[in-house]
C-alpha cells in the first residue's frame, strides 16, 4: 500500500534540519525529552540507525547471520561527529532511493519486510528525533499531519506491546484515537491529503500487541489532538495538547503499557 507522503524526500529533507540544529548548537545541548542525553549522544543515536539500515538495504541483507556480521561503529570524537552522521545520512538516503521498494530485507519484526517498510520506519525515526532536536533548542518544528498519522498507525502495528513497560498495568479498556487535522496540514513536499487516516479504535494491547480497527467508534477512552502532538503522546513526548474523554486511567494505563518502547 502507498504511503500518503513521499518518504525518501522526508527522510532527507528532516536528516539535513536535524543535522543542521547540531551544527547551529553544538553537541553539549541537553535533549530534554531523551532524558540523559544531549545532542551529540542523540546524533550519534540516529547516525547509527542510519547507517545500520543504509547496510541492510543496499546489501540487500535477508538473514540474521549477514546482519550479525555488520561491524559495529565506534563513536568518532567530536570533532569528527558530524561528519560521520551527514556520511550515515549520505548513504541511506542514496540506499532507499536506489532500492526497489518491494525489495525483501530482514527486519527485526521476526520476518522479512520489503523496503518500503525501512522508508516508513527512517521516516519516523527521523522526524521524531528531528522533534527532539528542534525542541531542545527551541525550534519550531512539527510533524506533518500526512507523515504523523501514518507514525501512529505505525507505531500501533509495529511497537504498541512489543516492549512493555516495568510494572506497567493491564489496559483494561478501549481507546479511540482521533487525529483532528489530518487531511488539513500536509507535509513538506507532494503529499497526498485524501490518504492520511486519522482515527484508530484499540480494543486491546496486551504482550501480543495491539488489536485494532481504523475507524470512528466510541472506546472507554477517547484521545483527541492534533496528529502530532498523538503521535509524540504515544511517543512518551509531550509536544502538545491532548484532549482524554472518558476514563482517563484507561487513556493513561494505555500510554504507560508502552512507555519503554
Amino acid at each position: 500500500m502507498p504511503l500518503p507522503y513521499n518518504p525518501v524526500a522526508h527522510v532527507r529533507t528532516d536528516g539535513v534540519k536535524f543535522i543542521d540544529v547540531l551544527t547551529d548548537h553544538g553537541l553539549d545541548q541537553p535533549v530534554p525529552s531523551c532524558p540523559g542525553w544531549d545532542l551529540g549522544d542523540l546524533g550519534w543515536h540516529l547516525g547509527n540507525v542510519w547507517n545500520f539500515w543504509a547496510r541492510i538495504v543496499s546489501e540487500g541483507l535477508t538473514d540474521l547471520d549477514q546482519v550479525r556480521a555488520i561491524d559495529s561503529p565506534s563513536r568518532p570524537s567530536d570533532e569528527l561527529l558530524l561528519d560521520w552522521i551527514s556520511i550515515s545520512h549520505n548513504s541511506l538516503n542514496s540506499a532507499l532511493s536506489r532500492a526497489r521498494p518491494d525489495r525483501a530485507v530482514w527486519t527485526w519484526t521476526g520476518t522479512n519486510r520489503d523496503a518500503l517498510w525501512v522508508r516508513r520506519r527512517m521516516t519516523q525515526e527521523t522526524a521524531v528525533h528531528r522533534w527532539d532536536a528542534a525542541h531542545a533548542v527551541g525550534l519550531p518544528y512539527k510533524v506533518p499531519a500526512a507523515v504523523a498519522a501514518d507514525g501512529i498507525d505505525e507505531f500501533l502495528s509495529t511497537f504498541a506491546g512489543r516492549s512493555i513497560a516495568e510494572g506497567a498495568e493491564a489496559v483494561g479498556g478501549s481507546v479511540h484515537l482521533h487525529c483532528t487535522d489530518t487531511g488539513l496540514d500536509v507535509a513538506e513536499g507532494r503529499d497526498n491529503r485524501s490518504m492520511a487516516g486519522g482515527e484508530w479504535l484499540v480494543s486491546t494491547l496486551d504482550e501480543s500487541g495491539a488489536t485494532f480497527t481504523r475507524q470512528h467508534a466510541k472506546g472507554d477512552a477517547a484521545i483527541r489532538g492534533r496528529a502530532h502532538d498523538l503521535l509524540m503522546w504515544l511517543w512518551g513526548r509531550d509536544a502538545g495538547p491532548v484532549e482524554i474523554i472518558g476514563d482517563e486511567d484507561v487513556a493513561q494505563r494505555f500510554r504507560d503499557y508502552t512507555a519503554s518502547a
